[in-house]
């Protein structure tokens, strides 16, 4: 399944955007953007953290925990949306993402 790490991070740049139930807040596009994921002993909790570089995570920040049942993720909670990165890297580990794949 994974490769006996337990944290991936990487910077990648992206579009981020923050709602609420009234609306669009912001949005910036081509923003650098660091990700963290995190794996917690035992499989079956993770983690994740992102934020942007030009402020060290002043201006954007999120971060989340991950829920597994063997080897597939059955939940998140943190953000609305699970970010793409956070899936693709799951899935690039072997983890079964499917449920959380548009």
């Amino acid at each position: 399944m994974n490769d006996n790490k337990t944290q991936w991070g990487w910077v990648e740049k992206t579009t981020l955007t923050l709602e609420n139930s009234f609306g669009l807040i912001d949005r910036q596009k081509n923003v650098a953007v660091r990700f963290t994921l995190g794996l917690h002993d035992g499989g079956e909790t993770g983690w994740f953290e992102f934020y942007d570089t030009s402020t060290g995570g002043d201006l954007w920040y999120a971060e989340g925990m991950l829920w597994f049942e063997r080897d597939k993720l059955v939940d998140y909670d943190g953000v609305f949306e699970l970010p793409i990165q956070i899936v693709n890297k799951l899935k690039e580990i072997g983890y079964d993402v499917e449920d959380f794949i548009d």
